[in-house]
This record gives C-alpha cells, sequence and structure tokens, in this order.
C-alpha cells in the first residue's frame, strides 16, 4: 500500500482551508494568526472602519493603490509570503492601536490574476471581521475558559461550542483561554478516525523505506513528513463553525496537554513510548530505530503546536531546532488581573533528574518569580492556568488505580505520589507570596472530562483565597456521571500538612465551559471572581449554568 499523503487524503471530515484568530491582545496591539489556502503574499489590511468597494478584485490593483483610492484609512497594512514550510500559516504583529476601539480587518491576496486567485479577499469580504482591543482599566473583566476539544469522540457534534459563543457575546467578554487538547491526536481509532501513533506504529517500515538515505535515514524529511500529519489534526478538529466564529472574534491564549503529543506525554518512560510503536514480536535490534521515530514525532508535535497555537501567544524564547530548550509557559495581564499559563508537557519527563518532573526546575524558577513581579503586586486578581487540576479526584483513584492503560493518566495529576512534592513547593510559594494579600487566587484547570470548584484552605494563611476551578470538556464526550463519586469531597491534600480543601461544587456526565469575571463587591471593599460553569440542558438549544462566587 502507498504510503499516506497528509497534504492530500481523503477523510469524510472537511479540513479547514483558511481561518483567522485574534490572539495575546492589549489595549494597543494584537497578534493575528492566519492559516490561508495557498502559498504567496497576502496582506493584513486593519481599520477602524469596515472595508468597502470590490473587495473581490479590487480593481485588479495593488492593495496598497486600491485602499488609497478608495479612501480606506488603515491602522496597519503590511504583507507577508507564507509557504507550506508553515502550513501557510502566520502571525501579524499588530501595534499602534486604541483601547477599547472596534477594529476591521481582511486578509488579501497580492496576486492580481484572475486564473490564480479568483477572489483576492479571501477573510473579511463577504461579511466584516472584526476585534475590540481592552479598555485601558475596565471596572470589570470577563472572559471565557475551555478544555478538551474533541467533536471526533461525539459523532462530529459540536458541543458545547455554540453555547459558548453566545455566551461570551452576550456577557460581552473580553477573551478566552483554551485550557489544553485542543486536539487529539491519539485517541479515536475506535471511532474509525486515524490515530496518529497507532497509524505510525502500522505504517513505520513504509515511512522508513520512503525516507531511506544510504546507511541511515533522512531525518528532516521524516520530520516534515510527521509535521504534514500532526497538520492534519489541526485543520480536522479546528473546522467548527462555532469554534471558528470565537476564534476570529476573541483573543485566545492557549496551551496544550498531552493529546497535542501522545497520551500520557511525560509520564511515560522512554522504553514506553517506544512500545507505543512496537510490533507483535519486534526485535530489539529496532528500538534505535523506535527512538529515532519517537523523538522526530516529538519535534514535530512542537513545531506544529508553535504554527497553530504557541505563535499567537505572549511571545516567549523559541528554538524550534532544539524543542527541550523551547520555553512554552508564559504570562500576561488583562484589566487588573495576572495571569501565568503552566506548560505541563514541554518539560514533563518522568525520567528527568530533577526534582520537578512536570514543571521542570526553570519554568517553577521563572513562576516564582512572576508571583514576586510587579504585574502580581498590582493585580486585583491572579490566575494560574495548570492544564491538570491541583486538586480533582479523591487520593484512591490517583493513587492505586495507577497501573495498566490508566498509569499515564494518574501519573499526570499533581495528586500521584510522584507529583505530591513538586505540588507542595508550588502550592507553598502562591500562599507564602499571596496568603496574607487578600486576593482571589485562582487555578484554571481542564483535562479530567469534569466541572468542578475547590477552595484550598491554609493553616498559616487563614484569610487566603484560593481556589481551584476546573472545566472539561467543550465537545469531547465527557466522564460518566457515575464519575462525580470519584471526584474528591475535599479534606487533607496528600503530601501537604497544612492545607485542606473544600469542595464548593462538581459536575460529571456533562460537556461544559466557564466564565468568569473579576469585580468589585458590592460594597467595593475587596475583589470577587465570579465563576459560571455551563452545559447544555435540553433538546432545543437550552443552557443549564452554575453560579459559584469566589471570595
Amino acid at each position: 500500500m502507498p504510503l499516506l499523503d497528509p497534504t492530500s487524503n481523503e477523510s469524510k471530515y472537511s479540513k479547514l482551508s483558511s481561518a483567522a484568530l485574534i490572539g495575546a491582545t492589549t489595549p494597543t496591539s494584537t497578534r493575528l494568526w492566519v492559516r490561508l489556502y495557498r502559498p504567496g503574499t497576502w496582506y493584513l489590511a486593519v481599520s477602524a472602519q469596515p472595508l468597502r468597494g470590490d473587495l473581490v478584485r479590487l480593481g485588479d490593483l495593488p492593495v496598497p493603490q486600491y485602499l488609497k483610492g478608495q479612501g480606506i484609512k488603515t491602522v496597519y497594512l503590511k504583507a507577508q509570503t507564507l509557504s507550506f514550510e508553515t502550513d501557510v500559516t502566520g502571525v501579524f504583529d499588530v501595534d499602534g492601536l486604541k483601547p477599547g476601539t472596534t477594529y476591521y480587518y481582511a486578509l488579501i491576496s497580492d496576486e492580481r490574476d484572475p486564473a490564480k486567485v479568483g477572489r483576492r479577499t479571501e477573510i473579511g469580504g463577504d461579511r466584516p471581521r472584526f476585534f475590540v482591543t481592552p479598555p485601558q482599566a475596565p471596572a470589570t473583566l470577563t472572559f471565557g475558559f475551555y478544555s478538551c476539544h474533541d467533536p471526533i469522540s461525539a459523532d462530529g457534534s459540536a458541543g458545547a461550542w455554540p453555547l459558548m459563543h453566545q455566551q461570551l457575546a452576550d456577557q460581552r467578554a473580553t477573551f478566552v483561554i483554551g485550557g489544553g487538547d485542543q486536539v487529539y491526536v491519539d485517541t479515536n481509532k475506535k471511532n474509525g478516525f486515524l490515530d496518529i501513533w497507532e497509524w505510525l506504529k502500522d505504517n513505520k517500515d513504509e515511512l522508513l523505506q520512503a525516507y531511506k538515505q544510504g546507511k541511515g535515514y533522512d531525518k528532516p524529511g521524516i520530520e516534515r513528513y510527521l509535521c504534514n500529519l500532526y497538520r492534519w489534526f489541526y485543520r480536522v478538529y479546528w473546522n467548527v463553525p462555532s469554534q471558528r466564529e470565537i476564534y476570529e472574534r476573541l483573543p485566545q491564549y492557549m496551551i496544550w496537554d498531552d493529546h497535542e503529543i501522545m497520551d500520557g506525554w511525560g509520564s511515560l518512560t522512554n522504553a514506553e513510548r517506544r512500545k507505543r510503536i512496537a510490533l507483535l514480536f519486534e526485535s530489539s535490534n529496532h528500538t534505535a530505530t523506535n527512538q529515532m521515530l519517537v523523538d522526530l514525532m516529538w519535534r514535530a508535535a512542537c513545531r506544529v503546536y508553535y504554527e497553530y497555537q504557541h505563535s499567537h501567544n505572549p511571545p516567549t524564547p523559541i528554538d524550534l531546532n532544539d524543542p527541550d530548550a523551547c520555553q512554552w509557559d508564559y504570562a500576561f495581564e488583562q484589566g487588573r488581573s495576572a495571569f501565568y499559563v503552566l506548560d505541563m508537557r514541554g518539560h514533563h519527563d518522568v525520567e528527568a533528574d530533577d526534582p520537578y518532573k512536570l514543571l521542570g526546575s526553570a519554568q517553577m524558577k521563572r513562576f516564582a518569580s512572576w508571583l514576586k513581579s510587579p504585574a502580581v503586586e498590582a493585580a486585583d486578581a491572579v490566575f494560574v492556568v495548570s492544564p491538570v487540576p491541583v486538586m480533582h479526584w479523591r487520593n484512591a483513584v490517583t493513587n492505586y488505580a495507577d497501573i495498566g492503560s490508566f498509569k499515564d493518566d494518574c501519573m499526570d495529576e499533581w495528586d500521584h505520589k510522584t507529583n505530591q512534592a513538586e505540588r507542595k513547593h508550588l502550592l507553598d510559594q502562591v500562599f507564602a507570596t499571596l496568603g496574607g494579600s487578600g486576593k482571589p487566587v485562582v487555578f484554571l484547570s481542564g483535562d479530567v472530562h469534569c466541572a468542578a470548584v475547590f477552595r484550598l484552605l491554609h493553616k498559616r494563611y487563614p484569610t487566603a483565597k484560593v481556589f481551584q476551578v476546573t472545566s472539561s470538556a467543550i465537545s469531547r464526550m465527557p466522564a460518566p456521571g457515575v464519575l462525580k463519586l470519584a471526584i474528591s469531597a475535599g479534606g487533607s491534600m496528600p503530601g501537604i500538612n497544612d492545607i485542606v480543601c473544600e469542595r464548593w461544587y462538581a459536575m460529571a456526565g456533562s460537556k461544559n465551559f466557564a466564565m468568569l469575571q473579576v469585580r468589585p463587591s458590592l460594597d467595593g471593599t475587596q475583589t470577587e471572581v465570579l465563576v459560571e460553569l455551563h452545559w447544555p440542558g435540553g433538546d432545543d438549544g437550552e443552557l443549564t449554568k452554575r453560579r459559584v462566587l469566589l471570595k
């Protein structure tokens, strides 16, 4: 059988061709991500007024000339040449904007030959596309949070995306956080969909033969091929209409979890990773080749994660030729709130010679510095995105079910015995720095396909306001309702003598998302965070909501 061409293969699921996404945004700037259907030179035009005129052909004039002739004043007009090297994706860094202002944007081809490009305005021509910069000092801040996007697991259902789209608009949200597993590359074989690691296992001989080079292999060629496989998943998964409308309208902040790479990535040893692609009765002579393929898959997953997700986050040091040196964690501010997004996969290594096997020592040090930063000192509320919750399951579930296929899932958890010391260090820093501040500190998480709210109480910091809010999954099949019994009822935190937890709410059995609002209390003496967990509640588009006030 010929080797699959991931750039041109049959699929019952349609793939994304052209799309836009609003990335990290401040009152005066935005990072606007695009994916176009064809390589070439593309202009991004941003204006305070909707674009007008012949946006199909632009009079066959150069883009700047046409816009000038129409009297369209742009605040940003620049071109980029996009190629298949990055899957025709790119990011435009737009600055010089004004706070609290609506801006319209369009992606326009520089190609004037109608035989090559019939419709020159690919995005923003048929209907206006726009975003709004946040105000400089808002009294309240509203944003959305979701995780675990997998419509394939639910027969292609959009899940809670349409309801989230409505709520973001109704509540005039400022931005959205994607808390991990924005694609699933590895879990839907039973649904007749490609599992990237199962595919590699079944087709590695053909792949190696195609890229054989002398006595070795064309490693860059294999990596390019694997990149195209990972890209294929993004193009299928990100083609949900209501999801796309959210992406093109509101700023998105994203972080990966394991399913952008491999289920349980970081909680598996190298030998266990190799076993995922080892054939039955395969000799040990294949160990080096299998390790090469696992390493190349890791490099490909990093590169494509950067292309589709991290490239539009706030910038961090990235060297895609050395993925292990990349910094995927980042901080940002919105309104009078400070955010830190933890990376729990890029440096997660159960075999690492490092006391912090989930985050790595370098990231833990950056997080500790951020806690003492001017941004956090000035903030009214503090949020920490931890793709896996710091508290969720009962201890017996996490530490006594870690066998067989459940082993990596359990070892991913902060509550697992191998991670408890690292969790203690993380929380000790949070309480020591912010425990006496009176500010709400909220951990935001996904991963577990349930929803929950906990308060973390510390004996030495009785006035501390530290919470865990979990919302998962927006479109993947949720955990069965009976698993609510497995969610911690509260009580002591294993490995931490001074902290106990109160469970304020728990839910399993429904797809869900969260809306959060940071606001002054009614008497104006403190800051509170309103959490609203939403899930589909009927047969005709109804919405069910659970309101929890953190203060």
